[in-house]
């Protein structure tokens, strides 16, 4: 730890010596910056990428049989064991870096990135960032973490430092080295894991992958409950999510997050045509359409998000949005863009409920 604790100072002294000579070190490029330049590849993918895998094993912790959300059985030669134990309180676990030694029972955690996964088996990380801070469905449960300064690479260092944090998780591959010569880091390739997979790697890093479990199983049995209800009420008629950024409309489909996972991986709904065959049954995570297009890319229900500060008024004031079946028929579910472009297991379950509540609706108008 002290070792790690002088490279960090060497760094901050440099960059110090950079600041007196008319310089400044580059700060790193963050997942709130890129979602405020309003470039969505890499900020929210982590929000994405979320098709729902089998009853398969978590890169890097091992899975129960049984315990994943979706049908299928796990191969025995997947199973990857995290339990060695190179030292008394130490063990190896396997990351997008290759193997890392981690305490066995981490107590101050720090994370760039992933914070419902972690509160979610009560586990309060002491900084995060305020792109995850951000999301309205954790309100209630994020008193005492401080909040990532994201704006000066060496403030966020100076912070992290002072916390003396025995677990980094980071979602900035740009950062691990510097990270890394702090404490022990994590670094978790932004959607490499579909969203049950990262919520269980994650839970395991700390010990709690029968709480994990427990939540899955849960949500399972809630989805499951209501998916067939849903299903009868939506028949053959598709369903469509729609975001609106500058002057920019985007489509997305079950690999980015907004509750896609739920409507097409789980409960089995179809998108429109488009959508399904490149953005559902394929791996693209979102497409940018013109106004134009609107009509081959919406379905019967729509989820319609809008990017805050963003004048949406060129989609709803136009006479295209206005004379789409589902704008007419009142089949809009209207969402929150800054909650539901996460994917954690609490954000999930919040979109269950919203999805419910707006289906129902729906079906008892009809």
């Amino acid at each position: 730890m002290r070792a790690r604790l002088l490279s960090v100072c060497v760094f901050l002294a440099f960059s110090a010596l950079l600041g007196a000579c008319g310089l400044k070190a580059a700060a790193p490029e963050t997942e709130a910056a890129r979602v405020e330049g309003g470039k969505q590849e890499a900020a929210e993918t982590a929000a994405g990428n979320s098709k729902t895998a089998g009853n398969a094993t978590a890169a890097g912790v091992t899975i129960a049989a049984g315990d994943s959300i979706t049908a299928g059985e796990a191969s025995a030669d997947g199973e990857e064991d995290l339990t060695e134990m190179p030292e008394e309180g130490m063990r190896t676990v396997q990351t997008d870096k290759g193997p890392v030694e981690i305490p066995v029972n981490p107590q101050v955690i720090v994370s760039d990135y992933y914070l419902g996964e972690f509160l979610a088996v009560d586990v309060k990380p002491v900084i995060a960032s305020p792109y995850s801070l951000s999301n309205p469905f954790l309100k209630g449960m994020v008193e005492g973490i401080q909040e990532l300064n994201t704006v000066s690479a060496e403030t966020s260092l100076e912070m992290i430092v002072a916390k003396e944090p025995d677990l980094i998780v980071t979602i900035t591959e740009a950062d691990y080295e510097k990270y890394a010569a702090i404490a022990p880091t994590v670094y978790i390739q932004d959607g490499s894991r579909s969203d049950e997979e990262l919520f269980y790697y994650i839970a395991g890093l700390v010990g709690k992958e029968k709480e994990a479990e427990a939540y899955i199983a849960d949500f399972r049995k809630r989805t499951e409950a209501a998916g067939e209800e849903i299903r009868g009420i939506v028949g053959n008629r598709t369903v469509s999510i729609v975001e609106v950024w500058p002057q920019q409309i985007y489509t997305m489909g079950s690999h980015f997050a907004r509750g896609g996972s739920i409507l097409y991986d789980i409960w089995k709904l179809k998108a429109p045509s488009a959508v399904q065959a490149e953005m559902v049954d394929a791996d693209t995570p979102y497409k940018v359409v013109s106004l134009e297009a609107l009509p081959e890319y919406t379905g019967d229900f729509i989820l319609y998000g809008v990017l805050a500060d963003t004048d949406s008024s060129f989609v709803e004031e136009s006479r295209l949005w206005n004379s789409l079946d589902a704008v007419k028929a009142g089949r809009v579910l209207a969402y929150e863009q800054v909650a539901f472009m996460h994917r954690d297991p609490i954000t999930l379950n919040a979109q269950l409920d919203i999805f419910v509540d707006f289906f129902r609706s729906v079906g008892e108008k009809e």
